[in-house]
């Protein structure tokens, strides 16, 4: 779990874009960490245009992959989010206890978050249909909901893809204003970060990968909350398959809920 170089390159877009200009609290699904070398970092920070960044504020940065590592708090409080919330069972970097599996019943907490993030986390549940209801109740309408998941590469319990952003935003009326593939070729920038790159999230595009010359391929997808109705789980499965030859398969099917 962790926000790495096309993570916080997107919420970095978000933020140039003003869709972050009114958010005040972020939750997000797992206790994550930013997972990149603060020379990548403040490179994309500079580029961005972000003109308060201060490197005190974001102790051990520097020390990815090993740990203690810089918490993403230290981020989005940069950029104005200033009251950050996340779950984990294990209540690393003081997360709220919650078993993604089981309903969150806090209703004090429904419709409150500017934000929610789920950054590798939900796939690792069994009840992800459960795990992804309550990042509905958390949203506020108008709210944004990033999911960043993985499709070929990953060690949760599922796989990721088009049909899945596509079916979760036509059951809940969400609008989807950002998604693409993220693929991670398994090289280093010069400061020592793993090299992610967004590309368009088209199929043939994604059949032209050569799977031996990668280490993962995402899926990223930022959505809109429109209302507070919603919370159907109707969708459709997709499963892939990748060998060592560097093949590729995709298929699926309808299924009542994840």
């Amino acid at each position: 779990m962790g926000l790495s170089i096309a993570a916080v390159q997107n919420t970095l877009e978000l933020w140039q874009q003003g869709l972050l200009n009114t958010a005040n609290k972020v939750v997000e699904m797992g206790s994550q960490e930013l997972h990149l070398k603060t020379a990548d970092f403040e490179d994309m920070v500079n580029m961005a245009g972000v003109n308060n960044y201060k490197k005190e504020n974001f102790p051990n940065l520097d020390n990815w992959p090993k740990q203690p590592l810089c918490s993403s708090k230290s981020l989005y409080k940069m950029l104005g989010i200033n009251e950050y919330y996340s779950f984990d069972i294990n209540e690393e970097l003081g997360a709220i206890s919650h078993d993604f599996n089981l309903p969150f019943e806090d209703t004090s907490l429904w419709s409150q978050f500017d934000l929610v993030t789920d950054h590798g986390s939900c796939e690792h549940a069994f009840n992800i249909g459960e795990a992804y209801r309550t990042m509905h109740r958390l949203c506020k309408p108008d709210g944004l909901i990033i999911i960043a998941q993985v499709l070929w590469g990953g060690n949760g319990y599922f796989l990721y893809d088009k049909h899945f952003i596509e079916g979760i935003a036509a059951a809940n009326n969400y609008k989807i204003m950002f998604n693409s593939y993220v693929i991670s070729t398994g090289t280093k920038t010069n400061a020592g970060s793993d090299h992610q790159f967004h590309i368009p999230m088209n199929k043939e595009l994604l059949m032209t990968i050569d799977l031996n010359r990668v280490s993962s391929i995402g899926v990223y997808v930022v959505l809109q909350k429109q209302t507070d109705a919603g919370e159907v789980t109707k969708f459709k499965a997709v499963v892939a398959v990748g060998n060592e030859d560097g093949w590729l398969g995709i298929g699926g099917g309808k299924i009542r809920q994840m």
